[in-house]
């Protein structure tokens, strides 16, 4: 790992690795910024999105001078311990189980008790920004700015359980493909445009004119012609030229149901389809991420509901239909 990818996810704290560890782990040494002597800091970063995961303690209390994060939008999960911060000229704590949003831009000045772990995840600044101006329909005017609080109930709940997933993926060996991965990284911009306090969150909100039913047929054709690539709802409501509120609403008005809902229901026959035609080398979480489901649980639960079956069953009859008996002359 580079010393710019150290500070990128470390702001404000010299890191030189005294050894490599296995995978993307650095053991670093460092000089506490609170009082003198040595800390001795663990990072770890993991990349099965756009968007890192980030592992990061000190194993001291220290106070870090992060500068104005330029470019960085971090989401920082408190994993235990106690942090606080002064952040666009605010002061805010958070604690075990709280997340805390930092924006780009702001002067920073952070402070880790000595328990102190992060499970962060930073966020691809110009997915975000291009993700926002999708929604809104133009351009953003100011730079985008989260609110410096820690996360609502509702949200870390959400964020939790998504971020536990991400870490036990990777563990486990999970590989996010292409639209796995770009679904991924979709679902979580979107959580937090719309669940956290932000500068354009009441622009968000504002109802828009309910689109003419021929800008949903449009939506559906792109979607049925294009849903075995990586496209994501946002890359429809671009291609079609209107915002995704504009999409949302015409989804809702002339079909009852969501853009999402639409795209899913797509890739889920497309899973159908391969595996009934799978041999005995075909797994159900292969063909599940390929056509970009990454929440392996969730895609069964949609399978079942969807087909009245879950993907295993599907999967036995296909291999069952595709052995060839032999014939004895």
């Amino acid at each position: 790992m580079t010393e710019k990818a150290r500070q990128a996810c470390a702001p404000g704290i010299s890191m030189k690795p005294s050894k490599q560890l296995p995978k993307s782990i650095v053991r670093t040494r460092s000089r506490s910024l609170a009082r003198p002597g040595n800390i001795d800091a663990l990072l770890e970063v993991t990349h099965l999105t756009s968007q890192p995961l980030v592992e990061l303690s000190y194993g001291a209390r220290v106070k870090i001078d992060a500068g104005n994060f330029p470019r960085l939008f971090l989401m920082m999960h408190c994993a235990r311990g106690r942090a606080s911060t002064s952040h666009d000229n605010q002061r805010a704590e958070w604690q075990h189980g709280q997340t805390m949003p930092f924006s780009a831009g702001f002067d920073t000045h952070l402070w880790f008790d000595s328990a102190f772990v992060q499970k962060s995840v930073r966020l691809d600044a110009d997915k975000l920004e291009a993700l926002c101006a999708r929604w809104l329909g133009h351009p953003l005017q100011q730079p985008l700015r989260f609110a410096a609080r820690p996360f609502s109930e509702d949200l870390e709940r959400t964020w939790r359980r998504t971020l536990s997933y991400l870490w036990s993926g990777d563990e486990g060996g999970l590989s996010l493909t292409g639209p796995a991965a770009a679904a991924l990284d979709e679902f979580l911009l979107t959580l937090l445009l719309h669940h956290h306090s932000h500068n354009y969150s009441a622009e968000i909100a504002e109802t828009v004119p309910v689109p003419v039913p021929a800008l949903v047929r449009r939506a559906e054709r792109f979607m049925i012609d294009y849903a075995g690539t990586s496209i994501t709802v946002s890359d429809v409501a671009a291609q079609l030229g209107v915002s995704l509120r504009s999409l949302q609403t015409g989804f809702r008005q002339w079909r009852a149901t969501t853009p999402n809902a639409f795209l899913r229901k797509i890739r889920l026959q497309f899973v159908r389809d391969e595996l009934l035609r799978s041999g005995e080398e075909t797994q159900v979480a292969t063909v599940a991420l390929r056509h970009g489901f990454s929440h392996l649980g969730r895609f069964s639960a949609f399978y079942q509901s969807t087909f009245g079956e879950v993907p295993s069953a599907t999967l036995r009859r296909g291999r069952a239909t595709s052995i060839v008996p032999s014939v004895n002359v």
